[in-house]
């Protein structure tokens, strides 16, 4: 039996019994990278504490059937205020450290699988792409603390702008959103039917406390 053609009985089977995974996150706008960022704007500095600040990811597969989710940790960061208002900012990922949460400790084997199977070539590269960096190019104030941020983020060497709306208020920043793993080169090198068993779209969430 042709092998494409199990594939798609297999997603319409497992699409049929298995609950789905769909996310209420916003989806981040992606547009090519911001060449005319003006320079770091002046301000108050303020280092992100990197031990209570976290990012979650979720990833889904065969169009939410399945998901796995996971932590990641920050390098360094910090944000740049200007009468108590968000104006830039900028934070670093160590690749590294991604890990899946959802599979026990109990389950080393599945667990490790997945983290290596994360960390290789065929999703983020870790070992040649060791960290990853979100700098803010622009911040909106829509409401006293609800905001619009624009940033380059760089994955993977590929380096395009994401806007996405957030929260500010005080010593807390957070957001939600998804975006196009595809935009970033962050896929299997195999056919069409491989790279999209696992969904392109990538659940972020990130909650950044001040020091």
């Amino acid at each position: 039996m042709n092998r494409h053609f199990l594939i798609i009985t297999l997603f319409i089977l497992l699409s049929s019994c298995i609950g789905k995974h769909n996310s209420d996150a916003q989806k981040a706008t992606i547009s090519e990278k911001n060449t005319e960022v003006e320079s770091e704007k002046i301000g108050d500095t303020i280092r992100i504490d990197l031990s209570k600040s976290n990012i979650h990811w979720k990833g889904t597969k065969m169009r939410g059937a399945g998901k796995h989710e996971g932590e990641i940790k920050l390098k360094s960061g910090y944000l740049i205020t200007e009468n108590n208002q968000l104006v830039n900012g900028n934070f670093v990922v160590d690749m590294s450290t991604i890990g899946v949460t959802d599979i026990p400790e109990h389950e080393p084997v599945p667990k490790n699988n997945l983290n290596n199977h994360l960390k290789s070539s065929d999703f983020f590269d870790v070992e040649k792409f060791t960290t990853s960096e979100f700098h803010i190019t622009s911040v909106k104030q829509i409401t006293s603390d609800s905001l619009l941020v624009s940033g380059n983020l760089t994955l993977k060497d590929i380096t395009k702008n994401i806007e996405f709306g957030a929260k500010y208020q005080g010593k807390f920043f957070q957001t939600k959103f998804t975006f196009d793993r595809f935009q970033w080169n962050i896929a299997y090198e195999g056919n069409f039917a491989d790279k999209t068993l696992v969904d392109k779209d990538i659940e972020i969430k990130i909650k950044l406390e001040m020091e």
